[in-house]
């Protein structure tokens, strides 16, 4: 697997997390993926402090275009591929008003024998 591979199966799933946070359902995110660590109750107080802390009114959702425009190529949702074949991890960039703030999605998608398995691992300042 390569990471254009791990990318065409992360982001419908990716997306469905995003647009969640968006839209502040963080009770409906682990019928998405499994919370690793996390509570619902501890994602709902990361993001909506992150975003009172920082006087933000919302996360964008994952179709939002993003306003970043550096001297080298970026990507708002980046895949890192396992090496010993068990999976996949990933960061996508949080955005306000089309512009980053700050906050990255973690998740990593674990190989079963089904295909697949998502988890949120942490949102964090990056």
């Amino acid at each position: 697997m390569d990471k254009k591979d791990a990318q065409k199966i992360a982001e419908p799933v990716v997306k469905r997390v995003v647009d969640l946070i968006a839209e502040r359902k963080y009770e409906e995110i682990p019928q998405v993926a499994e919370l690793a660590d996390w509570s619902v109750e501890n994602v709902r107080e990361a993001i909506d402090g992150f975003l009172e802390l920082n006087e933000l009114p919302h996360m964008d959702p994952f179709d939002a275009p993003c306003n970043f425009h550096p001297q080298y190529e970026y990507h708002q949702l980046e895949c890192y591929v396992y090496k010993d074949g068990s999976g996949f991890a990933m960061d996508y960039n949080l955005t306000t008003d089309s512009e980053l703030n700050d906050l990255t999605l973690q998740m990593e998608f674990l190989c079963t024998e089904d295909g697949f398995k998502a988890r949120f691992l942490q949102v964090h300042v990056l």
